[in-house]
């Protein structure tokens, strides 16, 4: 392993071994450990009446949780972290029980974002791993032109470049960086048959179709950042979170717009409708809707806020011993389109999913790549209804 990765996490392993036996507190816990258990230590999840909250997952074993997807009837997500020698981002499964079984290291490929398997009927790649990648490791990544690539699970998940996502857009000097949730739309839909990418730098949304041609799908840049992608459970619109930056195109979200966050409602055909789905949030997330069974709320939005400070100086890229502001929330959104608080205390919440009428949500806290936070903080919180 090179000198360049013991940084970080493993620079406060090696800072951990070192104080050992010369800063014992009275009880024989070092100042080190303490401030990893501070680090570390579980969120307090308050929830609105109606619902429950528990952690599934705590603080400890993910870096940056992003946005679970159904594999099979499993919950899979995205650890974006780990970054070893060019690669990065971890492919993981997560029990019911909150036990999670490694599927694809963090030493195999380009930094992973968002994906999922591409189904039957789209080319070559079908039952293949399809995934928004960074195109180089470390932050500087962030601010290049993104990639797809495909994931071979018959080659312990080779990668295989697709495409390198083309510039567009006004926001970012149309640069595809920064990118956020990406999935394949619903089966036997106008959505169908397609792959979406969102990248926030440039404010655009990508599709690929099964040849493995990439193009702009839509330029949501005046309402802000694309960062969640979804769909109505009729398949007939596309539902994206935007947020909004007060002078935009830079990615400055420290100075995010507060309460200019969106959904927004767009057809197959790219166009955005005039009345969005939600407005009001402050830095929106992935979202998802209510099945029938999760209480009295089944078709309502559920969108995670990660809140005033996402990505300021007080927000995801904090310094590592201090802890993230815990201002991230959920919210679920009725028929007039208005945010209720489902849950608060989360600390930077970014992917949501309904798991057999419970809703799974997972938190990054501090930022591996973008907040250069090399800390295991992530965790994932399980919520249901009354």
């Amino acid at each position: 392993m090179k000198a360049k990765y013991l940084k970080g996490l493993t620079l406060l392993a090696l800072c951990l071994a070192l104080v050992t036996g010369l800063s014992r507190r009275a009880h024989g816990e070092t100042e080190a450990q303490r401030v990893v258990a501070r680090l570390l230590a579980p969120p307090t999840i308050k929830t609105a009446p109606g619902f429950t909250a528990k952690i599934l997952v705590p603080p400890g074993q993910l870096y940056d949780p992003l946005f679970p997807f159904i594999r099979e009837g499993a919950v899979w997500l995205i650890d974006d972290g780990g970054e070893v020698d060019g690669t990065g981002g971890r492919l993981l499964a997560v029990s019911a029980t909150g036990k999670i079984t490694v599927i694809v290291p963090y030493t195999v490929s380009l930094p992973l974002i968002a994906g999922g398997f591409a189904p039957a009927g789209f080319g070559n790649m079908a039952g293949q791993f399809v995934e928004l990648s960074q195109p180089k490791a470390g932050f500087g990544g962030i601010f290049m032109n993104h990639v797809i690539q495909r994931l071979d699970p018959t080659k312990k998940y080779a990668p295989t470049l697709i495409c390198a996502l083309p510039k567009a857009g006004e926001l970012g000097n149309g640069i595809a960086g920064a990118g956020a949730d990406a999935r394949f739309g619903p089966a036997k839909s106008a959505f169908g048959d397609r792959f979406f990418a969102a990248t926030l730098l440039n404010g655009v949304v990508y599709q690929m179709n099964g040849a493995g041609a990439c193009s702009a799908f839509v330029d949501v840049g005046k309402y802000g950042g694309p960062a969640g992608l979804g769909f109505t459970t009729d398949g007939k619109q596309m539902l994206v979170t935007t947020q909004a930056n007060q002078k935009g195109g830079d990615l400055s979200v420290s100075r995010l717009k507060i309460g200019g966050g969106m959904v927004l409602r767009i057809s197959p055909d790219g166009k955005i409708d005039d009345q969005p789905a939600a407005k009001g949030l402050d830095a929106p997330m992935g979202l998802d809707i209510a099945p029938k069974g999760f209480g009295s709320y089944e078709g309502q939005i559920f969108v995670a806020d990660a809140g005033p400070t996402f990505g300021g100086p007080s927000g995801i890229e904090v310094p590592m011993t201090q802890r993230v502001a815990a201002d991230g929330k959920v919210y679920r959104v009725g028929p007039d389109g208005r945010p209720q608080l489902v849950a608060s205390g989360f600390l930077n919440p970014s992917g949501v999913k309904f798991v057999e009428n419970k809703l799974w949500v997972s938190d990054i806290a501090g930022d591996f790549i973008g907040g250069k936070r090399e800390l295991p903080d992530g965790f994932i919180v399980e919520i249901q209804a009354k």
